[in-house]
């Protein structure tokens, strides 16, 4: 996709039909499936000064639905922050992918994210 392109937005979950959410599902769970096998990709391949370039986080927050939406807005308006089109790169600046998940803890699930120390 071309710098700047902006992919479709899908229909929030509750304006999706029962028809659309499976596939909204599926192919939201095909893309994670993508994205986990090139970072899977990277921790093998990348080498040289952009071996520390690799950075996880893994943590929690407790939010209303609202501020959910809110923080999701915060992370695009940073990511959108180092945007830069190909003219205006950096001396020694590459191509980073970045990811960003939220999914609320199932209800009976005792995961803990002290156990990385939390949001790092």
């Amino acid at each position: 996709m071309a710098s700047g392109a902006r992919r479709p937005v899908l229909p929030a979950t509750p304006e999706q039909n029962e028809e659309m959410r499976p596939v909204v599902d599926e192919m939201n769970r095909l893309a994670f499936a993508a994205d986990l096998a090139l970072f899977e990709r990277s921790q093998r391949e990348i080498e040289g000064v952009w071996a520390d370039g690799q950075r996880y986080s893994r943590g929690s927050i407790q939010v209303t639905l609202p501020e959910l939406r809110e923080f999701f807005e915060e992370y695009i308006a940073l990511v959108n922050r180092y945007k830069r089109a190909d003219g205006e790169l950096p001396e020694g600046a590459r191509n980073v992918l970045t990811r960003f998940l939220t999914f609320p803890a199932p209800a009976d699930d005792p995961t803990d994210d002290t156990m990385n120390g939390g949001p790092s």
